[in-house]
């Protein structure tokens, strides 16, 4: 495992939503280590909590309906979550940054690329309006495009997804932060333009000396890109280690189906295997372990308590009776 400094350390989480009549637990217990210079893989289905924690990295949780009830975010040797909101505005984009899962979305129509990295650089490196256009320049020639001055005067309706994905990864990096968060970066993208801009992140890191916290449901985007891998189920981590650790040692059932239903190079099957059923309700969550009305280990133990983390070996824990 990676002995480099921490840089973010997550204890004992918990987030609630009120919905109509009744308390959707999205995050239960969460805690999580990231090192300097790590890429750190969080991988799961719909509706884990992946998005929901990066969120509240960020201190974006809406309130209401959503809630941080307990638990600690540590970055760079402060609780963010004692900032004030003046105070987490001087951290988005300047020592934390993300970069979101859809970027014509994420980036605003009615302003051109140019006046969007130019604010996000004027507001946390305090220059010029003229050195900061000179900066944003930079950045899009850094990620790859070819005509940085005539992308500056273009809107984002007037540029293709990939486009658009490497101008959130310029406006992203272009304070140089200390951590980057990728909500599923690539899920919009098709499958040439995702490899361009997952290469294009991997040499960035290098360049610019940042960590990534890279969320996705993609076993082949974790393999290519991550040290080191958490999965997450109903608003837990059931499975954290390397990533040689979770490939060629899978501990949790859950981790085993996940790899099990991924097609691997080379490989010929009839039919990939899947995990039945659904993710629980967050609102009526099972007893016990909540993966086990899906297990096929599943005992008596698994539906009356929750499992506690235990070592399979040396950095590599999981949460399972078995």
């Amino acid at each position: 495992m990676t002995t480099n400094p921490i840089l973010l350390d997550i204890k004992d989480l918990i987030i609630q939503f009120s919905a109509y009549k009744s308390v959707v637990k999205a995050i239960q217990g969460v805690s999580l280590t990231m090192h300097k210079g790590e890429t750190l893989g969080i991988v799961g289905e719909s509706g884990c909590g992946k998005s929901v924690t990066a969120s509240a990295i960020l201190q974006l949780i809406p309130c209401p309906p959503g809630k941080i009830v307990s638990g600690e975010i540590w970055f760079e040797g402060e609780n963010i979550l004692t900032k004030s909101e003046t105070e987490m505005r001087q951290i988005r984009g300047k020592t934390i940054s993300m970069i979101f899962q859809d970027p014509m979305t994420a980036l605003n129509p009615v302003f051109t690329v140019g006046d969007q990295i130019v604010t996000v650089i004027g507001l946390h490196q305090k220059v010029g309006k003229k050195e900061a256009r000179r900066r944003a320049a930079d950045m899009l020639r850094l990620v790859g495009l070819s005509d940085p001055a005539a992308t500056l005067k273009k809107y984002p309706h007037e540029m293709s997804g990939g486009m658009s994905q490497r101008i959130m990864i310029a406006m992203a990096l272009s304070c140089r932060p200390s951590l980057l968060i990728a909500d599923e970066p690539t899920t919009a993208l098709d499958v040439t333009v995702q490899a361009q801009i997952l290469d294009l992140m991997k040499n960035l890191k290098k360049e610019i000396d940042t960590s990534i916290m890279l969320i996705t449901h993609d076993l082949g985007v974790i393999a290519k890109m991550c040290e080191n891998v958490a999965v997450m189920y109903a608003g837990r981590i059931v499975e954290y280690g390397s990533l040689r650790h979770i490939f060629k040692n899978p501990g949790h059932p859950y981790t085993q189906g996940l790899l099990s239903s991924t097609l691997k190079l080379g490989e010929e099957k009839d039919r990939l295997e899947i995990i039945e059923g659904t993710v629980p309700d967050l609102s009526k969550l099972p007893p016990g372990c909540l993966f086990n009305p899906r297990c096929s280990q599943a005992e008596a133990i698994c539906s009356r308590e929750v499992p506690g983390t235990v070592e399979i070996e040396k950095g590599h824990v999981m949460a399972c009776h078995l």
